[in-house]
């Protein structure tokens, strides 16, 4: 799951990781759903696999709310 900027302001021991950084930015640029527009994005979706080289370019990523996030992983995996 990807961090919000209110996680990311709490105190904590570790440091966030730069996955946890790059997906904070990108929710903070885009911060409702992109699937349904009307809830706040909380989870940044691929739209490349894993290992792609453009993968975390923001042109091939989705801001998306829990519920979108889980229907276009179903989509996927039911093709």
């Amino acid at each position: 799951m990807s961090n919000t900027k209110a996680w990311r302001q709490k105190r904590r021991t570790t440091k966030p990781n730069a996955r946890q950084k790059r997906n904070g930015l990108f929710l903070d640029a885009h911060p409702f759903c992109q699937g349904c527009c009307c809830h706040q994005a909380r989870e940044a979706h691929h739209e490349l696999p894993r290992g792609h080289d453009d993968r975390y370019d923001w042109r091939f990523m989705m801001a998306l709310c829990v519920a979108c996030h889980v229907l276009r992983h179903r989509a996927l995996s039911a093709s």
